[in-house]
């Protein structure tokens, strides 16, 4: 019996490890699920702007008319980044991540969707812009379309992408707790 005390320690070990290395996984299944609700809202969004705006586009006409000219052309790009993350995301295997992947992973989303943020507040901007220049152009007809469009769906980026930071940022603990585990 003594000479099985000595593993005692190993054994403990193993526990442990084992408890992280679960933490980890269920740590990565959280982000996963996270990130493909986010991404199934985006399509959703898209599918759906595309839809009522190529039956809307066929009855405006004015400004109206570049409005959902332009829905359609932003929802397009919605749909290949919705797309493209959901088959990313599908594709891996979350549970297969080690610690270190996992922290890369993390914080490599997190600044993705910092980065949106930033472009979101920079479609705002160009909104502004637009509509601005509607007031004195032979254009303004569409630049007011395309402003409103823009600004809806720069609203729209917005909120989604800060609802994930939101969702992601506060596992991060988590996270951290792993690492000093």
């Amino acid at each position: 019996m003594r000479k099985y005390l000595c593993l005692l320690p190993l054994l403990l070990l193993c526990l442990s490890a084992s408890a992280q290395g679960s933490g980890t996984e269920t740590f990565n299944l959280r982000q996963a699920e996270t990130l493909k609700f986010g991404m199934l809202a985006l399509g959703a969004w898209a599918l759906i702007n595309i839809l009522i705006s190529s039956i809307k586009l066929t009855k405006s006409s004015r400004n109206k008319r570049y409005f959902f000219q332009m829905n359609i052309y932003w929802n397009i790009v919605n749909m290949i980044i919705s797309g493209g993350s959901l088959y990313f995301l599908l594709s891996t295997d979350p549970t297969a991540r080690t610690l270190a992947e996992s922290i890369d992973f993390h914080y490599w989303y997190l600044k993705l969707l910092y980065l949106s943020i930033g472009l979101d507040l920079a479609f705002l901007m160009l909104a502004a812009y637009l509509k601005e220049l509607s007031l004195s152009s032979p254009k303004a007809e569409q630049y007011l379309g395309w402003g409103q469009s823009i600004t809806l769906q720069a609203l729209f980026l917005l909120v989604l992408d800060i609802t994930l930071v939101v969702l992601l940022e506060g596992p991060s603990e988590e996270l951290l707790r792993l690492v000093q585990g």
